[in-house]
Formats: structure tokens, sequence, C-alpha cells
């Protein structure tokens, strides 16, 4: 009976420990570096910041299957002194996005692709705060 508890009580504490450490992964931001697979259809993306800690990378779409990027939408930890980000996706048609100076109160900066535009079969995202 006492070591059936034991048994029960580690398998409680390591999954707890598990509970945890996937609640405070913000979306699109993972440990192995991975878009979320319930926002990003057709493959998963690898995702590198530089320069500042970014608390979620949500993705916009064009169209309804999830696969042409236009929009992506950068939330910080930070302020980080009201800098604007750059924002680089890999893979596909490429299409290049500008981005807004991270701001104050809300730590987002939203980068859209030029207008009109897109980029499908996304690989990786690189976020550079400089």
């Amino acid at each position: 009976m006492r070591k059936s508890a034991k048994i029960f009580t580690a398998l409680s504490v390591a999954g707890l420990a598990v509970a945890a450490g996937s609640a405070f992964t913000g979306t699109g931001v993972a440990t192995a570096g991975q878009a979320a697979s319930d926002q990003f259809v057709g493959g998963t993306v690898s995702q590198s910041v530089t320069g500042a800690t970014l608390n979620s990378l949500v993705y916009g779409f064009t169209d309804g299957t999830n696969t042409a990027v236009n929009q992506v939408t950068l939330t910080f930890a930070d302020a980080t002194g009201g800098k604007t980000p750059t924002l680089s996706l890999t893979g596909g048609t490429a299409a290049t996005f500008t981005c807004t100076a991270i701001d104050g109160t809300t730590h987002i900066s939203v980068c859209d692709a030029a207008t009109g535009t897109s980029q499908t079969g996304v690989t990786s995202a690189a976020v550079t705060v400089s």
C-alpha cells in the first residue's frame, strides 16, 4: 500500500511539472522552436529571436488553409525601449515584412507584408531587435 502511494505521488508531481512547463509556452513560441501546430498548417516553422525576449508570435493568413502569411504579431516580454524589430521569413514565395515599433504599453509589434502580398511555404522565422 505504501509503495503504490509513493508511486502515485511521484507520477502526480511529474504530471504537474509537465503541465506547468506547457502552460507558460506562448503561442507560436515553443521550447523546440516550432510554431504551434494549431496555428500554422502545412508543417512546422523554426523560429529564432535575437536581442529581446519574445512571449508570442502569431501568424495572420490571407487564406482559409493557413498557408499564405501576410501578417505576424510579435508580443515581447517588455517594451525593449520602443525599438522596431525586423522579421525575416524564409521558404516558399518570399514577401517583405515591415514591423511597427514595439508599443510601450502592450509590448506588441505588428509586421505586415507589402500590400497585396503574402508568403507561402514558410519554413523559418527570424526576429531581430537591435
